[in-house]
């Protein structure tokens, strides 16, 4: 009856759907319609034609919710008007993503890592602000996205959006007095301001990072589930994990009747080796992805490779836990004394370097706690089995927790060679051994570059890393970020940290982002909150502004994302902290800019002598150096550095002095280093 009545446009001779593109609300609605007033009356006027009774309420709920957001939709003139007061321009792929959501107004957008569902996410706020059909909007993210939640707004949209901090009160005070606009929230703030929320009535709520709703029966998700807005928009570059319940939970907020009944999704797509308990598959998955066509959509990188930006940087924020905030806090006094020592007089050589080394010690311990500690944990590490999430959480060091699921994203899902860059061998020992059984999972493995390895070792290693398909991931040092030309082997670079140099940065990323890269290249930068690094990012971010604007550019002024040098940033940091000298009143560190800014182009030439490799690993990531006797710590280590030159007497008592490359460099950084501190001072 389907393939020769009126239905037959839809439908073959056999009965199955033809391919059309349901995902288009306005053709599921004219097939939902038909189907519906074929099933009430036939030829001779008997309601049914023997059809599942379940059916004609299904119809009606798709038609009624169909019809819905059309009436919500914006015009393609709106949309379009809309679109031109972004700031930033969107990929066709992007705007694909927009539209699909604005057609129904709720969509699971699950692109690959680094397709930007961000911009997305914002392109479809500002539209609907913009045209009129949302007047409060609720974003939900975790805590520590936040800043890059307001930093990327920023970047799109001029619509007003406020972050949601403070005390209960505070927060009150925030959901009562925004009448229009958009607010920015976390899930534990949605666990204890729900009813504010509620009176809030927000018609537009986008999560993100939304698997922390894929446990249906959790606090959390029954909490998020309870906002009744009329567009809803979740974010995950992960919908399923590992089983088809979570991915039937955060479609249920979208499309409630998409996955129904669930109680049939495990025996339908679950494929059990003896027909009872081993799951060893999934089956039926065509089903599947029908069902989802509506309210799912996933592109992969490979599928939009050709419309994607040469380079796409990525800052990834990165919580410090407890212990590391600790740690790091308990460095900012003595950090503050030598600043306002600064004030008073040009600091002494042990001082400039006691300071430096305070600055790395704090450095070190936004990286983890088992960098710090590397010593006294490493053995036990070595010998585990393998890296078990409850090990690595207790490491302190949630650095290794984010680079192991970008391994696992660009490396085994998506096919990818990277570049893992860190200034301490330390730091990429230990990201070695944490992402070791991701790799081993897609049978790769990884290769190490560092001032570390002999030279043959090295060479082996690149060679290793172009032509073996096994490696997968180069973990480099900054002795492998110059002079290195990885283009024709990687497309991606991971940086652990950020060096205080923007050039040493570009270096890095020099290695594959160049001449003869045939793929878009992405570059990754983990930065840890509530830290030094990041006001390292600010530093780095504002000396690029300056010079791309002096090298590259043609305008006269260039706008920086934050004011002041170096030691003023820092000055916030510790300004809590009462320094004074003896017999002398507190000065502030931003009264003197001449001084200060001879002091931070001081700073600017230690970088090549912290940064080193063949100082990294006896000098910079030696636990006592985040301790009192810095001073004496860095002078023992440059006495281990100056006893790998030899000196022999020649002919006629010439002498001759003999040292590695790179022990040559670091000589040659310090005393460039310290005549700079000389030349400044005096």
């Amino acid at each position: 009856l389907l393939a020769v009545g009126p239905l037959r446009r839809w439908f073959g001779t056999d009965g199955s759907l033809r391919s059309r593109r349901l995902d288009v609300p306005a053709q599921r609605l004219a097939l939902c319609r038909e189907l519906l007033a074929f099933l009430e009356v036939d030829a001779g006027g008997h309601a049914g034609r023997g059809s599942d009774p379940a059916l004609w309420p299904l119809l009606r709920l798709e038609i009624d919710a169909l019809e819905a957001a059309a009436s919500c939709s914006p015009t393609d003139v709106e949309l379009r008007r809309s679109l031109r007061g972004l700031k930033q321009k969107l990929y066709p792929y992007q705007l694909e993503g927009v539209r699909r959501f604005l057609a129904t107004g709720r969509l699971l957008l699950a692109d690959d890592m680094g397709l930007g569902k961000t911009a997305q996410a914002i392109a479809c706020c500002h539209v609907l602000f913009g045209t009129g059909r949302v007047k409060r909007g609720l974003v939900v993210a975790p805590a520590s996205l936040k800043p890059q939640w307001m930093r990327e707004w920023a970047l799109f949209s001029d619509v007003p959006l406020s972050l949601v901090e403070g005390s209960p009160a505070e927060r009150a005070r925030v959901y009562q007095q925004t009448r229009e606009g958009f607010l920015l929230v976390n899930y534990e703030q949605v666990l204890r301001d729900l009813p504010l929320l509620q009176r809030f009535a927000p018609d537009l709520v986008v999560l993100d990072e939304a698997q922390r709703i894929k446990n249906w029966a959790a606090k959390t998700s029954v909490h998020v589930k309870s906002l009744s807005a009329r567009f809803r928009l979740v974010l995950t570059g992960t919908p399923m994990e590992n089983r088809l319940d979570e991915l039937a939970s955060l479609v249920e907020w979208i499309d409630a009747q998409a996955l129904e009944p669930k109680w049939r999704l495990s025996p339908w797509h679950t494929a059990l080796a003896d027909g009872r308990h081993e799951v060893v598959g999934a089956r039926n998955l065509a089903t599947l992805r029908t069902r989802l066509d509506t309210c799912l959509l996933r592109r992969l990188r490979s599928n939009v490779l050709a419309q994607l930006p040469p380079r796409t940087d990525t800052r990834l924020p990165v919580p410090l836990t407890a212990e590391q905030q600790v740690a790091h806090d308990e460095l900012i006094e003595p950090i503050a004394r030598l600043v306002s020592q600064a004030k008073r007089r040009p600091l002494t050589q042990v001082e400039f370097l006691r300071l430096m080394n305070l600055f790395a010690s704090q450095r070190i311990i936004c990286n983890g706690l088992a960098q710090r500690d590397f010593e006294e944990i490493w053995p036990s590490l070595a010998a585990a089995p393998e890296p078990t999430e409850a090990l690595l959480r207790s490491l302190c060091s949630p650095k290794l927790l984010e680079l192991r699921e970008l391994i696992r994203s660009v490396v085994i899902e998506q096919g990818r060679r990277v570049v893992v860059f860190s200034q301490w061998r330390r730091m990429l020992r230990l990201a070695q051994w944490a992402t070791s059984d991701v790799l081993a999972q897609g049978s790769a493995r990884s290769v190490f570059f560092t001032g570390e390895e002999g030279q043959r070792r090295r060479a082996q290693n690149l060679v290793d890393f172009h032509d073996d398909p096994a490696v997968r991931v180069l973990f480099a040092s900054d002795a492998g970020g110059v002079g290195l030309n990885l283009q024709r082997a990687a497309n991606c670079c991971i940086n652990l940290e950020l060096p205080w140099n923007p050039a040493v940065l570009e270096q890095r990323i020099g290695r594959i982002f160049r001449n003869g890269q045939k793929s878009a290249v992405d570059v990754y930068c983990l930065v840890s909150q509530t830290g030094i690094e990041d006001r390292i990012a600010n530093l780095v971010g504002d000396k690029r502004a300056l010079f791309t604007g002096l090298f590259d550019g043609v305008s006269d002024e260039v706008g920086f994302t934050s004011s002041g040098s170096f030691l003023s940033r820092i000055e916030k940091m510790v300004e809590p902290i009462s320094a004074p000298g003896p017999g002398s009143p507190q000065r502030s560190v931003a009264d003197d800019s001449d001084e200060e800014a001879t002091i931070e182009e001081s700073f600017d030439s230690l970088p090549p002598l912290l940064e080193s490799e063949p100082l990294g690993a006896a000098s910079m990531e030696t636990p006592a150096l985040g301790g009192a006797e810095l001073g004496g710590a860095v002078l023992g280590d440059l006495g281990a550095l100056f006893s790998r030159v030899e000196v022999r007497r020649g002919e006629g008592g010439n002498l001759t002095f003999e040292a590695p490359p790179e022990v040559a460099a670091s000589i040659a950084a310090i005393f460039g280093g310290l005549a700079r501190v000389f030349g400044a001072s005096a």
